[in-house]
């Protein structure tokens, strides 16, 4: 086949500093980069799927939440992060009309999920708004307290 582009990709497998959920929402991903290379994060694993954690928190289907779970796995037998990171964001098309503290709250049932299934995973969950990324308490019932 024909060489399109030129770039010498690294060859070594790497380890993860975190797997990392978010939102196919292109709109923050400059926020989420500079986020987490401000966090020390340099290499993660990406799990992009519309509504982020939502697939956790509160699944259309519970193949949703079985499919998300396969893929965290898989970043853990390939890349072994001991961080997951949960990132939800405002006005995700996955949540038509509904509050940012309504998506905090997915976010920290999904963090619960998570912790659960695998409970050697760290994991942290965050909010991205317009102006800037709030934490969400994970483990909190009170999620809708993430962004005052």
């Amino acid at each position: 086949m024909p060489k399109t582009f030129h770039f010498d990709s690294p060859t070594d497998v790497y380890q993860a500093d975190a797997c990392v959920i978010v939102c196919i929402d292109a709109r923050f991903d400059l926020a989420v980069r500079k986020f987490l290379k401000r966090r020390g994060i340099v290499t993660y694993d990406r799990i992009q799927i519309p509504g982020s954690a939502k697939a956790l928190g509160a699944p259309d289907c519970e193949s949703d939440r079985d499919f998300v779970l396969r893929m965290v796995r898989t970043s853990m037998r390939l890349h072994a992060p001991k961080l997951a990171i949960l990132i939800g964001h405002n006005d995700c098309g996955a949540y038509p009309n509904t509050v940012p503290e309504a998506i905090a709250a997915d976010l920290a049932a999904a963090a619960q999920c998570l912790a659960a299934a695998e409970p050697s995973l760290a994991v942290e969950c965050y909010f991205a708004d317009f102006d800037g990324i709030y934490e969400v308490p994970a483990g909190s019932a009170a999620a809708a307290s993430a962004r005052s």
